[in-house]
């Protein structure tokens, strides 16, 4: 009885997530040790993958967490008026660049050409 019982105990000091499973009230010792002696070393190496896929489940669910957390302070320190001086000077440019090629093409449109019936302009036929 005695082997077996150091057995399981080399075995624990092996595998590390043992002690998690009992600290987190899962399993008690009594039960890992009965599984221990009746399946053998086996159950437990499918145990251990299960609880290490569900600690990086968890963990992934936590850094999506921590990154929506983050957006949300992000958003919040957004100041509303910062955002309309910035666009109103960008709708400024826009209006600036655009009057500028606006005005080089009305500067080609008022070239005379020497003909008479041509230099008018649309609007002065009617």
């Amino acid at each position: 009885m005695s082997e077996k019982l150091d057995e399981f105990k080399k075995f624990v000091k092996a595998h590390p997530l043992l002690k998690n499973e009992v600290q987190s009230k899962r399993k008690t010792w009594q039960e890992l040790y009965e599984d221990f002696v009746i399946l053998g070393e086996s159950a437990f190496d499918e145990e251990e993958v299960k609880v290490s896929k569900a600690k990086e489940t968890k963990k992934e669910a936590s850094s999506t967490e921590d990154m929506i957390k983050t957006i949300i302070g992000y958003v919040k320190k957004i100041d509303p008026d910062q955002v309309t001086k910035t666009v109103t000077s960008i709708q400024k440019v826009l209006e600036l660049l655009g009057g500028l090629s606006g005005g080089t093409a009305g500067a080609l449109a008022k070239k005379s050409t020497g003909d008479p019936l041509f230099d008018k302009r649309f609007d002065e036929w009617y």
